[in-house]
């Protein structure tokens, strides 16, 4: 309750100091998952950062000159039928959205699924399933948060550096971790290496990590919700597959302190840090490496930081928190393609305040601008591949004595990992 209460009073704050020079609107429908029983409830902090940068948007006198951008969202939960009901009421309540902002993979997965039928453009600031690049299945689809394949290269890469050959996989029953999985898979063979077992689960992770135990696995990739980690590694620390004759990689988006959410599982705090002592982490770079940049926003990322944690705390102890820079470039990115596409319209004596469903032409032209989207946010450089991807580094970060420290960093473009000036590895036992 009381991360709500600090976000709403957040909200009043940002949505009061909007200017009103801008009489005419343009609304986003948004959902958000600001709670999650399994999922991933990362609208706490990717909500404020929107409303911040919609605050920052509307101050600016040369985007969207004389419109106000206006976002109505609700919560989620990061539930697909939820996400559905909360889209299909944004919809049939007037006035007509000219975009949709989702999260949570599951929830954008049928939202963007919905939106061609549509003709809306959806753009995501925190869905990373590889079927979202399915330009088939979602032609209309954008994302500001960089797919979980992308995480794959970097693996293969760690494994070859070290010559593991022989990996398991543990994950979650989901599209998400299911797709992630088949393509590693695959680049795992092309490497050479051998796919000792994989194991799956929906909610108890039990069996799976006996398994796991019985096959002998080492070195091991596990794919799951935040939620869901704790209850996993409580097995691990049952079964023993811990400390040196074990390595661990598992997904980076995390809140930096879940392993000490140890509510409902019957393992204490500190047999939960021996169990995730010396893992590794990959995740997508997420904020500009330049924290003095200043970018399109006319802020840099260090001052980003500091109003956000001014009124949250700590973003890396908030949900969502990482992917703040996500969610504020997100507004961005759609905000400029809005405003190149209401200049072409302008000078056809058109407008966006008359886009409705039926627009096919304005949604090509949305389309169009959002495809050639390029500008340095908080989180780097935006870009958007063909599949509506983003284009970002991959952070390697191991676990010492419960804090997380960057060891490398992988760019993909350049087939480089590269170890140089951050921190060492340290093996448990060494």
């Amino acid at each position: 309750m009381k991360s709500w209460n600090i976000i709403t009073v957040f909200a009043v704050a940002l949505l009061s100091s909007c200017d009103a020079f801008k009489e005419r609107q343009l609304v986003i429908g948004a959902t958000f998952p600001m709670t999650s029983e399994q999922g991933w409830a990362g609208g706490k902090g990717c909500l404020p950062a929107a409303l911040m940068a919609l605050n920052d948007v509307n101050q600016r006198n040369d985007i969207l000159p004389n419109h106000r951008l206006e976002l109505k969202w609700n919560n989620s939960m990061c539930e697909p039928g939820l996400g559905t009901t909360i889209t299909y009421e944004l919809l049939y309540t007037g006035p007509a959205k000219v975009m949709l902002l989702t999260g949570c993979s599951p929830v954008s997965t049928t939202v963007a699924e919905a939106a061609k039928m549509w003709n809306l453009i959806v753009l995501s600031y925190g869905s990373s399933s590889p079927a979202l690049s399915d330009t088939r299945r979602f032609p209309t689809f954008f994302r500001t948060h960089p797919s979980q394949t992308l995480h794959n290269p970097t693996r293969i890469e760690f494994f070859h550096r070290y010559n593991w050959t022989r990996i398991h996989i543990i994950q979650q029953v989901e599209e998400l971790f299911k797709t992630t999985i088949e393509d590693l898979e695959q680049r795992l063979k092309a490497g050479k290496m051998e796919i000792g077992t994989r194991q799956s689960f929906v909610s108890d992770p039990s069996d799976a990590v006996k398994n796991l135990k019985r096959q002998d696995a080492r070195i091991i990739v596990g794919l799951f919700y935040d939620e869901t980690a704790t209850r996993v590694f409580c097995e691990v620390f049952k079964n023993g597959l811990y400390g040196k004759r074990h390595v661990w990689f598992i997904l980076g988006w995390y809140e930096n302190d879940w392993y000490t959410k140890v509510s409902g599982i019957n393992c204490t705090v500190q047999e939960m840090l021996k169990a995730v002592e010396g893992h590794f982490t990959t995740e997508a770079l997420m904020i500009n490496r330049n924290m003095t940049q200043r970018g399109i926003a006319g802020i840099t990322p260090e001052e980003f930081v500091n109003k956000m944690e001014a009124n949250l705390g700590k973003l890396s102890t908030v949900s969502g928190g990482q992917e703040s820079p996500l969610a504020y470039d997100a507004i961005w990115a759609l905000a400029l393609a809005l405003d190149k596409v209401q200049t072409k319209l302008e000078s056809q004596g058109d407008s966006l305040e008359n886009f409705n469903y039926q627009r096919v032409d304005i949604m090509k032209e949305i389309y169009a601008a959002m495809n050639s989207t390029s500008f340095i946010g908080v989180s780097g450089n935006v870009t958007f591949s063909q599949a509506g991807d983003r284009i970002a580094l991959t952070m390697v970060e191991q676990m010492i004595n419960g804090t997380y420290r960057t060891v490398a960093l992988h760019d993909i473009s350049a087939g480089k990992l590269d170890f140089t000036g951050h921190e060492k590895i340290i093996w448990p036992g060494q």
